[in-house]
């Protein structure tokens, strides 16, 4: 749902400057922390019997990215780069 307009979404949450370690370092950690552990987790809730709770822990994560989503500032109006602020760029020579 969110495929068409990720890039765009990521590219407007951080200035310039630092926009390739703001999408890339909490995209790893929340990769190694849920994807890594996924299956851990599936085999815990199958171990305790309680094999749909799986489901119910995607789903919660799935709620949290929601707020999360629902709560992020809108930039559409924010000046994205120095050059957009007036200020002044240093251009290639």
């Amino acid at each position: 749902m969110t495929a068409s307009i990720n890039a765009c979404v990521k590219a407007e949450l951080f200035p310039t400057h630092v926009r390739a370690l703001g999408v890339a370092l909490p995209y790893a950690i929340a990769n190694a922390l849920f994807g890594g552990t996924a299956e851990y987790v599936a085999l815990w809730f199958k171990n305790a019997g309680v094999e749909s709770g799986f489901f119910w822990y995607v789903a919660g994560c799935a709620a949290v990215s929601l707020v999360v989503y629902t709560t992020m500032r809108e930039t559409r109006d924010a000046a994205l780069t120095r050059s957009d602020r007036g200020g002044d760029v240093p251009q290639p020579a």
